[in-house]
């Protein structure tokens, strides 16, 4: 049984809606909570107190419940206390809206605060990233129900909380709200920086909260053919991906394959949905090239030895013939290979040929002997004595196992 730590489970649901997870403490300094609102008001306002204004939202949260905090920007937040290890913290999802506004509205926000006319431009850029929440009694449910338990209040409701008084602080001038639309391109930058990040370490989860985080930035279309500008995208971020597990120290045939594959699947596309709905499956996929076959942990000397064996387990291969192949001491690379990789030259051979030979057994109408050649072993007898001192049984017996299973 696989459980979920309810933590990711928020994660999760946050991601799918593009809005954001935080977790601040009581005593947490500006610089922190200038994340509440993706630093909107730092642009707006000299000064802005952040730490204050994320303390007065927690001041207002009941214990063990949550509130839906609307701000003076008709921004919502749900809001509620850590338990356990986060004692002492406030998570806040958001922000987010559950309706679209218009010109009017951005017209009244800036009366209302007291902002010039040429703040107007930047709260157009800024609304544009916000995630709407079309429906409303859904949200609600999903994570009220999640929230219950978190919170052990079976009876738990969502309490609305409005804060109706504007902040009241020095304007910025002119110069620095029109360098709104640059921050939101530096702000989009660095959410891609931090989902290429998760990607290189195999974080899907953290890979995929950041991708749809991303998503939530408005970005234009740069040619007519709206089929044509959606795969340029997608292409450019497969690009990006295939760059980023290269870091990871991922052989670059693994790569070129799953990239290649993917190429073929964006230009196959019909329509922008199908291009756009690669972009989790890409992620997923990437992910999981690192997590079976990143090799940053090895030093250069072992991870070219761990690459020959991968794509060269075929030939005959042995402890003498790789230390002459990368001019090393046998000695010396038999001690540093076991050091890093945790097993003996001779039993990570032994171990890749009979992977190879399982999925051989499994999909092909081959005999042992030739699954026995194909992988590298002298003969069949060898290749049975092996595969059953690592695998526990015959080849014979997992074969007749896996056509069972089938």
């Amino acid at each position: 049984m696989i459980l979920l730590d309810l933590q990711d489970v928020f994660r999760i649901i946050l991601g799918a809606h593009r809005v954001q997870y935080l977790l601040l403490r009581s005593d947490c300094s500006s610089p922190e909570a200038s994340a509440l609102d993706f630093q909107f008001r730092d642009r707006l306002y000299e000064n802005f107190d952040y730490a204050a204004f994320a303390r007065g939202i927690m001041e207002v949260v009941p214990e063990e419940s949550v509130i839906d905090y609307k701000d003076s920007f008709s921004l919502h937040y749900l809001v509620f206390r850590g338990r356990n290890t986060e004692a002492g913290s406030f998570f806040f999802f958001g922000p987010f809206l559950y309706h679209s506004y218009g010109e009017e509205d951005f017209l009244r926000m800036a009366e209302r605060h007291s902002l010039p006319p040429d703040a107007l431009e930047a709260i157009r850029w800024y609304f544009k990233r916000i995630p709407i929440l079309h429906d409303y009694l859904a949200w609600q449910q999903i994570l009220a129900s999640f929230l219950a338990r978190y919170l052990a209040n079976p009876g738990l409701e969502i309490l609305r909380v409005t804060w109706d008084s504007p902040e009241r602080y020095e304007r910025k001038p002119s110069v620095a709200l029109s360098a709104i639309p640059y921050a939101s391109v530096e702000a989009r930058y660095a959410v891609e920086e931090s989902m290429l990040d998760a990607i290189r370490r195999g974080d899907i989860a953290e890979a995929t909260y950041q991708q749809n985080l991303f998503m939530g930035f408005s970005l234009d279309q740069r040619i007519p053919d709206r089929l044509r500008d959606a795969k340029d995208m997608v292409i450019a971020f497969n690009t990006l991906c295939r760059k980023a597990i290269q870091q990871a120290a991922v052989h670059p045939l693994y790569i070129d394959g799953i990239s290649g594959q993917f190429v073929t699947e964006i230009e196959a596309a019909e329509n922008p949905e199908q291009v756009n709905a690669l972009i989790p499956k890409m992620i997923r996929h990437y992910c999981l090239l690192v997590q079976q076959h990143s090799l940053s942990r090895y030093s250069a000397t072992v991870r070219d030895c761990l690459n020959y064996i991968d794509f060269h387990y075929m030939e005959p291969l042995n402890l003498e013939s790789l230390a002459a192949r990368f001019s090393v001491n046998k000695n010396y690379l038999s001690a540093r290979f076991h050091r890093e990789a945790g097993m003996t030259v001779t039993d990570y051979i032994n171990q890749i040929r009979v992977n190879r030979a399982s999925a051989l057994l499994r999909h092909s109408s081959l005999s042992i002997r030739e699954i026995a050649e194909q992988c590298g072993f002298a003969d069949g007898n060898y290749f049975t004595r092996i595969y059953k001192k690592v695998q526990g049984f015959t080849p014979n017996d997992y074969r007749k196992s896996a056509q069972r299973n089938r």
